[in-house]
């Protein structure tokens, strides 16, 4: 691994420019404050969750599932594809949006993959969380960390290597002006990476999806269907209403489905990994820490996986989770 470098001679010639483009940061507007302190409160839980709750934190769905579709391999994770792939020696400075708790800056300087970051997210007591980390791996110096709405954030022109968004896109309203600045801060060949839930807007699944998902927790072991967070057996899967989400979180989602053809109109797609999780986001939400690395436990997951599978490829559903590579065009498409 290539010796560390301070960022102090890294980001001196930037801090102004970092200053400017986090000034709207102080969260007047209330729902944004309510989306800083949900997403705050989400990276607490997952630096202390004994038991994962999402299907894409389960370390048997990774190996069984989600790596295999990515990588090829049951013990290579999506980054260390990309590193492979796209990463033969380090890049200076990358960008990170919508970092959360800093697990990505600190994944990809592991690997080698850039020098430096700076990294942003909405929420302060992630952005916390992230600093805190990043000192206790000792690498705080290579990582700056700023609070900023994604929405609205103004980025230098041309002064990145490459750009990171690990499943924060979905939560982007304004994706014209978003994927603008990710062009414009780009240098010249520079790689936008994504890994992201592109499906329904708002979590509203089609009745197709939530019937099949319905009779795929229906095939799951009732001991198995317990609630990781205490709410009893799970035995329905419902589509939330749309209040429901914007009491929850009113960035969940908000235009999930518009992602790809958004991102479309200023980049090109190099490489593309679809990894499911249209049926399994649903059916596995809460309980997916009840599975062990048992055989009958990894033989219900695999039936599970199979049965996903099988209508994704024959195209009946399509992939609501995708890993994305893509390169900035010299000219946007214009509609």
């Amino acid at each position: 691994m290539a010796l560390w470098k301070t960022l102090r001679n890294c980001f001196q010639p930037d801090r102004k420019q970092l200053a400017d483009v986090t000034k709207a940061a102080d969260h007047d507007d209330p729902q944004l404050l309510a989306t800083s302190n949900f997403w705050g409160q989400r990276a607490a839980e997952l630096e202390s969750v004994s038991r994962p709750t999402a299907w894409t934190d389960s370390p048997l769905v990774n190996s069984m599932y989600i790596h295999p579709l990515i990588s090829g391999q049951p013990d290579k994770n999506w980054l260390e594809y990309i590193a492979a792939q796209f990463f033969k020696t380090p890049v200076n400075l990358a960008l990170s949006l919508g970092c959360g708790g800093g697990g990505l800056e600190r994944h990809a300087v592991a690997l080698n993959i850039v020098d430096s970051f700076h990294a942003y997210d909405v929420s302060t007591g992630a952005i916390e969380i992230a600093r805190n980390s990043a000192v206790g791996h000792a690498i705080g110096h290579r990582i700056d960390y700023r609070v900023a709405d994604l929405n609205t954030l103004v980025l230098p022109e041309g002064l990145y290597d490459c750009v990171f968004a690990s499943q924060s896109v979905h939560h982007i309203g304004n994706l014209e002006h978003y994927f603008e600045q990710v062009a414009k801060c780009l240098k010249p060949g520079g790689l936008f990476i994504i890994n992201e839930f592109v499906g329904s807007n708002q979590f509203q699944w089609s009745d197709l999806q939530v019937q099949h998902a319905q009779s795929m927790l229906e095939s799951i072991p009732e001991g198995l269907r317990q609630s990781i967070r205490g709410h009893g057996q799970k035995n329905v899967i419902l589509r939330p209403t749309l209040e429901e989400m914007n009491n929850s979180d009113p960035t969940e989602a908000i235009r999930s489905a518009d992602i790809i053809p958004g991102l479309q109109k200023h980049f090109e797609i190099v490489d593309q990994k679809d990894f499911g999780g249209t049926l399994l986001q649903l059916v596995l939400e809460d309980i997916v820490g009840n599975f062990s690395d048992q055989k009958q436990d990894r033989e219900i997951l695999q039936s599970l996986f199979d049965a996903e599978q099988v209508l994704l490829k024959s195209g009946i559903l399509s992939s609501d989770f995708t890993l994305i590579v893509a390169r900035h065009r010299k000219q946007p498409i214009t509609d």
